[in-house]
């Protein structure tokens, strides 16, 4: 009897415990079931996004037979032409729907799709050129009123006049203000050149030749006989290869160009590139100069950093450091980061930067050539800033900070930083010794027109430079 009741009693056990796993179990297979559901990869989700993917796909087939629609039925169709079609197809109901970038919002199902329409938007600013566009502004005074903006770049829709200093950017931020320049022998001259017999370049086919002299060798037009202080106007119609103010040049310490100092050091050389040597850097510079040149007669301009150079990492940028973006990533090149220390460092940071998010950059870059920044003067000097660009400044203007952009008084026709922040060393050279720089630092109050010049193998704090750009 007593082993009858303890049977019944184990058995009655083993079924409850087998109910409780059994429950368990099935919560567990009913909470796996839910997640596969409703998960963020779940069947429902994905059954959502395959439906939003599958009508996304169908607005775009109609656009895409829109498009092909309205070019069937014009030569050259408008945006006006591809809306009218959007419209018949039901994509749209009005051209309300359809933005300035060429964004359409569709009917319902209401999607945003973007891209299909960028060859009908007019480049204008604020959009992005998917090529070189031209852009012109009637309103300027200047004698060539059309820009040339490179791909990857935009015309901030806040300063697009070109009396202004108009703007561009690119799509990491970076800044340049264009300068133009409505003949090339403002600029440049030939290595002919002489105070008797002035030379007369001319653009033809491609190449960059002077008419008078029958030259190829393009110089730089420089706008000073001597460094300092308001010197800055005076045209210097000669032209020597290894004495006084010139460029492209190379500095050796030697009257002939062949000594063993600054240029003719192959340490100071190795910071550009391994192995070089002083022909091959004095060809290069020859062949850069050239290529700028002919670039400017072409388009009529270059552009030049809107901010002095700056590094963001390992990166040169040309960007406003003071910030609340950028304070923390960007710093102005000198001498506190050892690959921009010197002249040499600065050279060939000023030839790393490349257009964000294009296959092939639209532009060459360079450090600053003396013949540009006096370029950029002489627009400053047309646009009625002469006295701005040869008064020396004075703490209530200048940037007293080694932050480019800190200061907003130190600005003329967008460009910032002319005063102070940093000299701003160039490829223009100086006797055999020195590379010139322009404008103030923070510790010296300058002219922006101002030349000083400086040892290129020495460290200073006070050194920085600026980026230019050349369309290709």
């Amino acid at each position: 009897m007593n082993k009858s009741k303890n049977l019944k009693s184990k058995n009655k056990g083993i079924t409850l415990i087998a109910l409780v796993v059994t429950i368990v179990v099935l919560l567990i297979l009913a909470g796996i079931s839910i997640g596969v559901l409703t998960g963020d990869n779940g069947i429902i989700n994905q059954a959502h996004t395959a439906k939003e993917d599958t009508e996304i796909a169908s607005w775009e087939e109609q656009i895409d037979l829109a498009i092909i629609d309205a070019e069937n039925k014009h030569r050259n169709p408008t945006m006006d032409d591809v809306i009218d079609e959007l419209i018949n197809k039901g994509v749209i109901d009005s051209e309300s729907q359809v933005d300035k970038d060429g964004v359409i919002t569709t009917n319902e199902p209401v999607y945003e799709i973007a891209g299909k329409l960028d060859d009908y938007v007019p480049f204008g600013p604020g959009k992005f050129a998917n090529k070189n566009e031209e852009y012109t502004d009637e309103t300027s005074e200047e004698e060539y009123k059309t820009v040339t903006v490179p791909e990857g770049f935009k015309i901030l829709e806040e300063a697009s006049k070109i009396d202004d200093g108009l703007v561009i950017e690119d799509k990491k931020g970076n800044q340049f203000v264009w300068i133009p320049v409505s003949d090339i022998n403002d600029m440049a001259q030939c290595a002919n050149v002489s105070a008797t017999s002035l030379c007369n370049l001319e653009l033809q086919g491609n190449e960059l030749k002077c008419a008078i002299h029958n030259s190829t060798e393009i110089v730089g037009k420089l706008y000073a006989t001597t460094t300092g202080e308001n010197q800055f106007g005076t045209e210097n119609k000669t032209y020597n290869p290894n004495s006084g103010l010139r460029e492209p040049a190379v500095v050796t310490d030697n009257p002939s160009g062949t000594g063993t100092k600054y240029d003719g050091d192959t340490n100071n050389l190795s910071i550009i590139k391994e192995n070089y040597t002083t022909e091959e850097f004095l060809k290069d510079l020859k062949s850069q100069y050239k290529e700028m040149a002919t670039s400017v007669a072409k388009y009529k301009g270059f552009y030049v950093g809107r901010y002095e150079l700056g590094l963001e990492g390992d990166t040169p940028v040309s960007k406003n450091a003071s910030t609340e973006e950028n304070r923390t990533k960007v710093t102005t090149a000198d001498s506190t980061n050892e690959k921009t220390n010197t002249w040499y460092g600065l050279y060939k940071k000023c030839l790393e930067y490349t257009v964000p998010e294009t296959n092939d950059s639209s532009v060459t870059s360079s450090m600053i050539w003396g013949s540009q920044y006096d370029a950029m003067m002489n627009f400053m000097k047309r646009r009625g800033e002469e006295s701005s660009i040869t008064s020396t400044s004075n703490n209530s203007i200048q940037n007293n900070s080694y932050i480019t952009g800190q200061k907003e008084t130190d600005v003329i026709l967008n460009l910032f930083d002319l005063y102070a922040c940093h000299y701003e060393y160039t490829l223009e050279a100086s006797s055999i010794l020195y590379r010139i720089f322009r404008g103030g630092s923070s510790v010296t109050s300058r002219s922006p027109s101002s030349r000083g010049n400086f040892f290129p193998h020495q460290p200073n704090d006070n050194h920085s430079s600026r980026l230019t750009l050349y369309i290709k």
